[in-house]
């Protein structure tokens, strides 16, 4: 009778340590889903307070704490305190495994640009992350733009084409694609003059593990538009590929595609079919300029213009996925 009571003591006492720690938890969540709200509406001294209870408790579940880490290098970063920013991020890092990724289509570069400072500090390398011996790596270098006419109009687009590649060949299997963001912070932090020029583009691909380098260009005359690239291979510079195809200007997607199936022939990689329909029914080129010359502002932390310019990208195109991310991403910054 009396051991009965015991047990039925402890089974009461481990009851109530459920009951409160469940409440505890859903008293945090409650707490960041309050930050996420503050940070929406760039309320960030409030989001950056809940955000510091949560992460500073040693209740806290592990998952509710990374995302309230996140959440607070982007509050930091949004009011310009840096250093934090860095702080909060490497915290994050250090709760790896699984690894920490951040989607560099929603990030503004400022952001990302904390978060791989943050990774090569801890790590004292450029790479992000393991090499995986099964998985081919390759970096896009921004195309350049050799147009005579209207040049200064299709500037943007020097931007435009090396996403659009990277999009296209990043659904290859086998084969990853350096991230743009990440490409133009090796070249900020090597100072390079000439982003196109090949010796520089090579140097870049072996900080960040790529076995190839694309560097690509472009002609735009009238309708039509000449679409040229070089693979390189890093370790020995040997040019593998170098082609050019032209075409309509307002089949641009088509040639994007069809250059795209030669670098992937020729580093024995395989597009993904399910993906061709999708990119030969993207956004008009009105929408990829526009959304583009919203790129140029956003690294200029000229967020007001930036969203304009997606803004615009998504009239041309209401589905233009990418512009709808980038206008919602920064609007905590307006």
């Amino acid at each position: 009778m009396f051991q009965q009571i015991i047990r039925n003591c402890n089974y009461f006492f481990l009851l109530l340590i459920f009951l409160f720690s469940t409440g505890l938890s859903q008293t945090q969540k409650e707490k960041l889903e309050s930050a996420q709200q503050y940070y929406k509406s760039a309320q960030f001294d409030d989001a950056i307070k809940l955000l510091n209870e949560i992460t500073s408790d040693n209740s806290t579940d592990t998952e509710t704490k990374k995302e309230a880490l996140r959440y607070l290098g982007r509050s930091y970063t949004a009011k310009g305190l840096y250093d934090e920013a860095k702080g909060s991020i490497r915290t994050l890092i250090e709760l790896e495994p699984p690894s920490v990724e951040f989607n560099p289509d929603y990030e503004p570069p400022v952001f990302m640009k904390l978060y791989y400072e943050s990774r090569k500090e801890l790590s004292d390398s450029y790479l992000i992350e393991k090499p995986d011996p099964g998985m081919k790596t390759m970096a896009i270098i921004d195309f350049k733009n050799r147009s005579i006419d209207k040049k200064l109009q299709y500037d943007p687009m020097e931007q435009g084409f090396a996403d659009l590649m990277i999009n296209r060949l990043n659904n290859s299997s086998g084969l990853k694609v350096v991230e743009r963001e990440r490409i133009q912070w090796i070249l900020d932090e090597m100072k390079l003059q000439d982003k196109y020029n090949m010796e520089g583009a090579v140097r870049a691909g072996k900080l960040l593990g790529a076995q190839t380098v694309l560097l690509g260009s472009f002609i735009i005359v009238n309708d039509q538009i000449w679409l040229g690239g070089r693979l390189v291979k890093v370790e020995t510079s040997e040019i593998l590929l170098s082609d050019e195809i032209k075409g309509e200007l307002d089949e641009f997607f088509d040639l994007v595609d069809k250059l795209s199936e030669k670098i992937s022939e020729k580093i024995n990689v395989t597009l993904k079919e399910d993906k061709v329909s999708e990119v030969s029914q993207g956004p008009s080129l009105d929408a990829i300029l526009a959304y583009s010359i919203g790129l140029n502002f956003l690294e200029k932390e000229d967020y007001a213009n930036a969203y304009t310019k997606f803004q615009e990208a998504l009239k041309f195109s209401p589905d233009y996925e990418k512009a709808k991310l980038k206008a919602e991403s920064i609007e905590p910054y307006l």
